[in-house]
């Protein structure tokens, strides 16, 4: 009963005009907080994020019965105000409150949603859409917000024309199966299934190389549902992979690159937070791989490092986060190829010399993540490659297309395997021994991020 008050002190905090808004708040906290299993583990209705709502008078439908969809709860207030509850798949979990959809009206009105997250804040600023293809960003929408960010009122123009609302763009499993198709149509990409999700959905491999013997690049993305900047820079990533460009054309003749674009279907159908269709963080599951999603990645891993000595290259895996940052593991010389991050971010920052490369090299040291992972058991250069959650999304193709053209060209700077299996016991040639490309050499001042844990980074410089 104590938490229930909490919630409903939360929902009092919004007051700024106090007699209207006052009962408006005695509204809502009757309409969501009345019912005593509210919040509790047994109150399997908030785990679900496909719900449907129509008000009294019939006029207006909201939904989120959609791939990608969460809404848990609508409750109609008065006639043009709607409380609408956002509650993780998961409790605790971290706090990336994702909230996504779709409003339509029998008649043109401005309506009040009043969204209220339970176990988390708001984060994501609103996306609009009305074919759910093309979106736009809308902060106006929102009129207010509590201290914590708990609770949020939007104002929200409507009409029979169905809204999407969302905390980014929404980017189904479907719409990046229909991207991998495309690429597929290359004589030079394939597609297949390295396992099964939870439920049964695909999690699926992209396999880019004009290389019958080629060394590996490893990418993934979507391990946490709402990350859409981090999936949206990975397809511009693999796009220059797959592009016709002169160094994509060298890259592809000596190297593959395998792409998982959805490690985590189930939580991205679902609308998830952070977490998969068992309440598994699976960026969290990589010590023990109790989950068959990460346990289908490091299959193929493993495969790649073992088909011959330092064949895996590198493993980049996409997310999002505030702002613009790579996450790397603390230095380690024991990693192939070592210093490559260095060269690789340097290189970065002299392509866009205005564009502010972040490292934090100690990100999440204790935590089982895949970086983690792939740097202590493969003993292979690993980065979490985040995107901003409000990165403007042309500045994410220019930078990502960049970031990759620069991987490659570094990449194909590598002695090839077949120099150094030519090379005599006195005359060692390992990668360790390079020098730097000269471009590197000079290297610009690079933003460094210090701290372990998730949220919002500490800066040192």
């Amino acid at each position: 009963m104590r938490s229930r008050h909490r919630n409903a002190l939360a929902f009092f905090s919004l007051v700024q005009r106090p007699t209207l808004l006052t009962a408006w708040a005695l509204c809502v906290y009757a309409a969501l907080f009345g019912s005593a299993e509210y919040g509790t583990a047994a109150d399997t209705d908030l785990r679900r994020g496909d719900a449907d709502f129509r008000s009294r008078n019939g006029d207006v439908l909201i939904t989120s019965a959609f791939p990608g969809g969460r809404m848990n709860r609508c409750s109609q207030i008065n006639d043009d105000t709607f409380a609408i509850t956002i509650a993780p798949e998961s409790d605790p979990i971290n706090d990336s409150a994702w909230y996504a959809f779709r409003i339509e009206s029998q008649r043109k009105q401005t309506i009040r949603v009043l969204l209220h997250y339970v176990g988390g804040s708001h984060r994501y600023e609103p996306k609009i859409s009305r074919d759910g293809e093309t979106w736009q960003s809308a902060t106006e929408l929102i009129s207010s917000a509590s201290n914590s960010g708990q609770d949020v009122e939007m104002r929200i123009p409507v009409d029979a024309e169905p809204l999407w609302i969302a905390g980014q763009e929404l980017l189904s499993t479907d719409e990046i199966s229909q991207w991998s198709n495309q690429l597929t149509r290359l004589p030079y990409v394939d597609k297949k299934r390295i396992g099964r999700s939870v439920q049964g959905r695909d999690v699926e491999q992209l396999t880019i190389t004009q290389s019958a013997d080629p060394d590996y690049v490893y990418l993934i993305a979507r391990q946490h549902p709402p990350e859409v900047t981090g999936a949206i820079g990975m397809v511009h990533f693999v796009d220059a992979l797959a592009s016709d460009s002169d160094i994509a054309q060298k890259f592809r003749k000596r190297f593959a690159a395998l792409v998982v674009p959805t490690v985590n279907p189930d939580g991205v159908h679902h609308g998830h937070w952070r977490c998969n269709a068992n309440g598994v963080d699976l960026n969290r599951d990589w010590s023990h791989f109790t989950q068959p999603e990460t346990q289908a990645v490091r299959k193929q891993l493993l495969q790649c490092r073992r088909s011959g000595e330092d064949r895996l290259c590198l493993f980049v895996d996409f997310h999002s986060t505030y702002d613009d940052v790579f996450y790397i593991p603390a230095p380690n010389d024991r990693v192939f190829p070592a210093g490559f991050t260095r060269q690789w971010f340097a290189a970065i920052q002299n392509r866009f010399p205005r564009y502010d490369v972040a490292v934090d090299d100690n990100h999440n040291a204790h935590r089982s993540t895949s970086k983690a992972w792939v740097d202590r058991t493969l003993g292979v250069t690993a980065v979490t490659y985040e995107f901003g959650d409000e990165t403007d999304r042309d500045t994410i193709q220019r930078v990502a297309t960049g970031a990759a053209e620069e991987m490659m060209r570094l990449l194909l700077e590598l002695p090839e395997r077949k120099t150094l299996l030519a090379k005599t016991p006195s005359e060692p040639a390992t990668p360790r021994q390079q020098q730097p490309p000269r471009q590197a050499r000079n290297n610009p001042e690079i933003r460094l991020v210090s701290g372990v844990s998730d949220g919002e980074p500490h800066i040192v410089r």
